[in-house]
């Protein structure tokens, strides 16, 4: 509006008692113009702009008779266009014989007319066919506020940086405020996700369709805003060059929605990608030193820790099984043992009985330690070790380079073996069921 000349319009006094003028200029909000009292009350000089100066005994000045609708009056580099006068002024004009032209149309002034223009957006009904009008229909601005204060549609919308070499989703709350149709645009952040925690993307206002703002704040010119219609879940905004994806809404806009606009919001859109599957690093052979634990130890700390032992629970009671061993030395068949089987991490512990005048101290003969299997490859990051499932009545247990005949176990062996069914054969369960029977420490069922 700077490159438009101004018009504006001032009143001019003749004051008839001493031949004095004045001029004044009604004030107008926001004109940007010094306004009041344009020129003071006194005896002005009707002198041109290209005279020179005169001294008070030979200059003229202004005259009642000089002044005339549709003429022109030059005060002090001034040129003010008559334009219309009251009904005394005409009527004493008249009388005095001088003929009163018509009145002139006035031309508005650009920058005021923009401004009015502005301030009727802001204050008048709001116009259209949409539903949104239809509701807002017959209620100025206190009235819409009155009804529709502290009612807000808020929505949820997510952001993802071009130019972000990590493609971040930035989340944002957008809020739609019913009574005046602003809109305020809020960031959500995460703990410790590195972003400076700013209050707003945007403060509430009007939001002009297209994302940019004016550059001239408060601006006066018409704005084409986002009203409620413009915003479903799934559509998108642009504000400030960002596009943001309305992905959901909650349960008062869906309502207000289906009940005043007649539009059902669509469902919720996921926003998080699948998240990728953990990548699981396989684990290496057994390099032949130590255990396969060590081996796998090494994998796990630079420097191997020693496993940290842990107190036995309320179901960590061991599994013992009787064993002898399978040898042809007469002098072994007395020998017995008892297996031990740790249920926790499958440890087994071979303890000798002690028996009087065999010439032999009973005590800790193996472990405690996992037990491979003979048939298991010992390069493999996870061999196969013995486990309650192998240990039948009459089966054979290779342990330190010797080999155990299972020849009996306890009743928890059978309850603990019983309880978990699904763990085990069938063929295991009635096999220490038969050896129980046979023992005495259990009843058969035609009993």
């Amino acid at each position: 509006m700077e490159d438009q000349p101004r018009v504006r319009h001032v009143l001019l006094f003749y004051h008839l008692e001493d031949d004095t003028i004045s001029v004044m200029e009604p004030p107008i909000v926001n004109s940007g113009c010094v306004q009041g009292k344009v020129l003071k009350r006194h005896r002005v000089p009707k002198a041109s702009q290209d005279d020179g100066p005169k001294d008070a005994a030979t200059a003229s000045y202004w005259h009642w008779t000089d002044l005339n609708v549709g003429g022109s009056v030059w005060l002090y580099g001034r040129t003010y266009q008559l334009a219309s006068c009251d009904a005394f002024t005409r009527e004493f004009l008249e009388r005095h014989g001088i003929s009163v032209g018509g009145e002139i149309v006035v031309p508005a002034d650009p920058y005021t007319q923009e401004q009015t223009r502005a301030m009727q957006r802001q204050t008048q009904d709001v116009d259209g066919h949409s539903p949104s009008a239809v509701l807002y229909q017959g209620l100025d601005k206190l009235g819409r506020f009155l009804a529709f204060d502290r009612q807000v549609l808020r929505f949820f919308a997510v952001w993802q940086d071009p130019m972000d070499p990590m493609h971040e989703k930035r989340y944002f709350k957008v809020l739609f405020y019913l009574a005046d149709g602003t809109m305020e645009i809020q960031p959500e952040y995460k703990v410790n996700d590195g972003h400076y925690k700013y209050p707003n993307l945007l403060a509430r206002q009007l939001l002009p369709r297209g994302g940019l703002l004016p550059a001239d704040l408060p601006s006066f010119r018409d704005m084409d805003c986002y009203v409620a219609e413009d915003l479903q879940v799934g559509s998108e905004i642009e504000v400030l060059g960002r596009r943001l994806r309305l992905f959901d809404c909650d349960g008062f806009t869906r309502d207000y929605y289906a009940a005043r606009l007649g539009i059902v919001q669509p469902p919720s859109v996921p926003t998080e990608s699948p998240a990728p599957a953990p990548l699981v690093q396989p684990l290496p052979p057994h390099n032949g030193f130590g255990s396969p634990e060590d081996s796998l130890r090494s994998c796990l700390h630079l420097v191997p820790r020693r496993p940290c032992p842990s107190h036995p629970g309320p179901d960590d009671r061991p599994l013992r099984y009787l064993v002898r061993l399978n040898s042809e030395r007469p002098h072994d068949l007395a020998r017995r043992f008892v297996l031990s089987y740790q249920t926790r991490f499958g440890f087994c512990t071979i303890t000798e009985l002690g028996r009087r005048n065999s010439g032999r101290e009973g005590g800790r003969f193996f472990g405690p330690r996992l037990i491979e299997k003979p048939d298991s490859d010992p390069m493999q990051p996870q061999p196969e070790y013995y486990g309650p499932a192998d240990f039948a009545i009459g089966s054979t247990v290779v342990a330190a380079g010797c080999h155990f005949i299972v020849v009996g176990a306890d009743l928890y062996v059978y309850k603990y073996v019983s309880e978990r069914k699904g763990d085990f054969q069938e063929e295991l369960i009635e096999n220490l069921a038969d050896y129980m029977r046979k023992e005495g420490l259990l009843r058969r069922d035609s009993e």
